[in-house]
């Protein structure tokens, strides 16, 4: 990224991993132009950077800034934070700045690649870093790093640790990238010895060192051998990107040329076969010297173009320089030229229109792309996918605690505007067909939209025709008439022998899913089987799409149902209990919701409250219930009503409820063991509840035991504790069959959790209660099947 400031519909997956089918992801190749899978059809990468993540560029931490990331370091060595501060600071920074959810939401975004853009100094050890850190410290430093590198060099000291974090991280990437079905490319972002003379980019110490220094292209060379060595069988990998945006390269052309063919045939005689992207000079856009012909291995390349800052018209205007690809009409003929693939590695940093028209002219074309960036601070929207609230890092060391705090993802902010600019499943194509009368069942094949598919003759009762060669990224749309709001169940007929796959339900070009459901392994194309999830539709005409990942065939669709909403107890106030017979508390908002009650009090109680469009809203102490969107523990501690607090309320069969948040997935009790979540894709048994209202019965209760009066100890066969009152720490002994098991302690009246554990130890346990203030508290100990209630005096 600078430092100054349809085709294929992409897959649209889960959220949480812990309900997720990992799919093994098909190897991409070049074949001409396009970049297909191993069934030969074209995949179209429309994906986000995770700039920011590996590498701070100035201008991200605080707009209207410079600055290398170095820079960052010495304002706080030279604030009094030692050197372990510091690095633990960055720890904290890796650690919290992508995660799992980070990628889950720019999966259901419909983005079907990241772009991890590394840091060299990250597959150093901890104590090499600290070498170059000394660099910062005091610039004449700088040659004794050049000398330890090449001795660690020399002596095959380099990269080996694959728990460096460079690898950590990397490997974290494409773990989490795999669970949602997403290709990751691999991205030096910040290459060894600064790969031009634009410092941020690179973090450079000296700029332009590495065409300089011969030990820096060697050194180079071997990152890339251990990198691809460990993950030359991961498919997960899309292609390597193996040195970003050289820029004012002495020597230009053939300096680069040199060292990517050292690079690409080191890469090569490892065995591996994926794709490589060719950078040139003038931050990747100018391919003097480095055309295809030019390379010893020069099949699965990729060519790369940064697109920032181009007016509108010029991309119709040829640069004087056919090798000079940054505008479309440059970068369309020289795909054609070359008989290469294309793709645009970053673009972004313009206002929304020129976004939207930059990324539909790239549709149009077929050229996949990469937004840059998805997260950086302001105090103003930006034309990043998320933003970071201020403080800035250069706001000192005073703000690093707030910081780390914002860059979470629960604590960032989308920026609509530029999401829907370049929203990739965005799509010119129209539905012209007739509505479909629900309930229905609907053939596979008389969709009024679709991207990917085709149909063949099925052996299936009925004969006629299914869908099949479905893949990842492929989509259906099918228009239906649903008569009213309310819940139904969705039945699809499918068939495989290849590892299953995912149907995503939801409106035409994105939006809340309906519903998701995993496709099994049927033994067989032509094996059918029929699966089905609840639904909860809206009235009247939809577009009504199916977005698939994996591989799979399908033969029909079939919506019933249609229970209304209404059902819900608007206005009642009542209480919610769970699988292991406990009940839900809302935790007076000051801590995520749990189901661990053995009695309702009145955090249990909830109003239900009607949050239009045939959703309600749970409210308790004056708070609502917020699914948090799947990505972090449930909460009551909203005092407005918005999308995360709206909630369907289905009724099964069996007439327990259970509660579909707005980014369609479950509430789950995590069966009292954990705080409780909103990431579930079907019902079981966590997910559903029984629920009345008033104090439920003795009979509708867990059976307790009495709280006991107080005396010096309590023994018995199954259970004992000792002593009472107390001073310091009382122990307890569970009966052998209850090692698993939660504890809580409260006021008197069991208004107030004073302590809470989840316990998995053995038998025997003691607390430590010499913080507590002295009085009398309720202790209750309890699983799914034990339970003990007593009375016990602190002095």
């Amino acid at each position: 990224m600078k430092t100054s400031l349809t085709t294929k519909a992409l897959m649209l997956l889960l959220l949480m991993t812990c309900t997720i089918q990992a799919f093994s992801q098909s190897r991409l190749r070049a074949n001409g132009q396009r970049i297909v899978n191993a069934n030969n059809q074209e995949v179209i990468l429309k994906g986000v950077g995770l700039g920011a993540w590996l590498l701070q560029e100035g201008y991200m931490m605080n707009p209207g800034t410079g600055g290398t990331q170095w820079s960052f370091k010495e304002m706080l060595y030279d604030q009094g934070q030692t050197e372990a501060q510091v690095e633990a600071f960055y720890q904290s920074w890796r650690d919290n700045f992508i995660t799992q959810s980070d990628i889950n939401w720019i999966a259901d975004q419909g983005f079907n690649c990241v772009r991890i853009p590394m840091h060299y100094e990250l597959f150093l050890t901890a104590s090499q870093r600290a070498v170059r850190n000394q660099v910062i410290r005091n610039s004449s430093n700088y040659q004794n790093y050049v000398n330890s590198l090449t001795t660690w060099y020399n002596s095959n000291q380099l990269f080996n640790d694959v728990n460096t974090e460079g690898f950590r991280t990397l490997q974290n990437c494409l773990t989490w990238a795999a669970a949602r079905g997403m290709y990751v490319v691999v991205d030096l972002h910040a290459a060894p010895g600064a790969q031009g003379s634009d410092s941020n980019i690179s973090d450079a110490l000296v700029q332009n060192d590495l065409w300089n220094r011969s030990i820096y292209q060697d050194i180079t060379v071997r990152l890339w051998e251990r990198i691809v060595s460990r993950y030359k069988d991961n498919n997960t990998v899309a292609f390597w990107d193996i040195i970003n945006e050289p820029n004012n390269v002495p020597g230009g052309g053939p300096a680069i040329h040199n060292l990517l063919n050292r690079i690409i045939n080191a890469i090569r005689a490892l065995g591996d076969t994926h794709l490589i992207m060719v950078e040139g000079n003038g931050w990747g856009n100018n391919y003097d010297y480095l055309e295809p012909f030019t390379f010893t291995n020069n099949s699965n390349l990729v060519y790369n173009a940064h697109r920032y800052w181009i007016a509108e018209g010029n991309d119709y205007i040829r640069d004087g320089n056919p090798n000079q690809i940054n505008r479309l009409i440059d970068l369309i003929e020289f795909r054609a030229r070359h008989n290469v693939p294309v793709w645009v590695g970053e673009t972004g940093e313009e206002s929304n229109a020129w976004l939207r028209q930059n990324v539909d002219k790239l549709n149009q074309n077929g050229i996949g792309w990469c937004h840059w960036t998805y997260k950086r601070t302001s105090a103003e929207p930006n034309a990043a996918l998320r933003r970071i609230n201020p403080p800035y890092l250069t706001d000192g060391v005073s703000a690093m605690s707030a910081v780390l705090n914002n860059i979470n993802f629960a604590n960032t902010v989308v920026n609509s505007g530029p999401l829907a600019a370049v929203d990739p499943r965005r799509t010119p194509m129209q539905c012209t067909s007739t509505y479909i009368a629900v309930p229905a069942q609907i053939q596979a094949e008389n969709y009024c939209a679709m991207l990917g598919v085709e149909t063949e003759t099925t052996t299936d009762t009925g004969g006629g025709l299914n869908v099949g060669q479905l893949h990842s990224g492929d989509w259906m749309v099918y228009r239906i008439n649903v008569p009213s709001a309310g819940n139904y169940t969705i039945q699809y007929r499918v068939a495989t022998s290849s590892s299953g796959g995912i149907i995503k339900a939801e409106p035409y070009g994105g939006g809340t899913p309906y519903g998701t459901i995993n496709v099994p392994v049927t033994g067989g194309w032509q094996t059918w089987q029929t699966i089905s999830h609840a639904v909860s539709l809206p009235a009247g005409q939809l577009q009504f799409a199916l977005a698939i990942t994996g591989t799979f065939n399908l033969n029909w669709i079939n919506i019933t149902g249609g229970q209304s909403q209404s059902q819900a107890p608007v206005g009642q106030t009542i209480w919610l209990r769970g699988i292991n017979n406990l009940y839900v508390s809302s935790e007076n908002g000051t801590a995520p919701m749990n189901c661990t009650r053995p009695s309702v009090q009145g955090w249990e109680h909830f109003t239900v409250v009607d949050a239009g469009g045939g959703k309600i809203a749970l409210r308790s102490m004056d708070k609502y219930v917020s699914s948090e969107n799947g990505a972090s523990p449930i909460t009551c501690s909203r005092l407005t009503i918005g999308d995360w607090e709206k909630f369907d309320w289905v009724v099964n069969a069996d007439g327990k409820i259970s509660l579909r948040g707005n980014n369609g997935r479950y509430i789950s009790s995590e069966n009292g063991t954990t705080a409780m979540t909103c990431n579930r894709l079907s019902i079981s048994g966590w997910e559903a509840f029984n629920w009345g209202t008033g104090t439920p019965t003795a009979a509708a209760r867990l059976s307790t035991a009495s709280v006991s009066d107080t005396k010096e100890e309590f023994i018995s066969n199954d259970f004992e504790y000792y002593p009472n009152p107390v001073v310091t720490s009382f122990t307890y002994k569970l009966p052998a069959t209850s090692t698993q098991h939660t504890l809580q302690v409260t006021n008197l009246h069991g208004e107030n959790i004073i302590h809470q554990t989840f316990d998995n130890e053995g038998e025997t346990n003691t607390i430590d209660v010499s913080g507590w203030k002295s009085g009398f508290y309720v202790v209750t100990i309890y699983n799914g099947q034990f339970q003990k209630t007593f009375k016990l005096q602190k002095k």
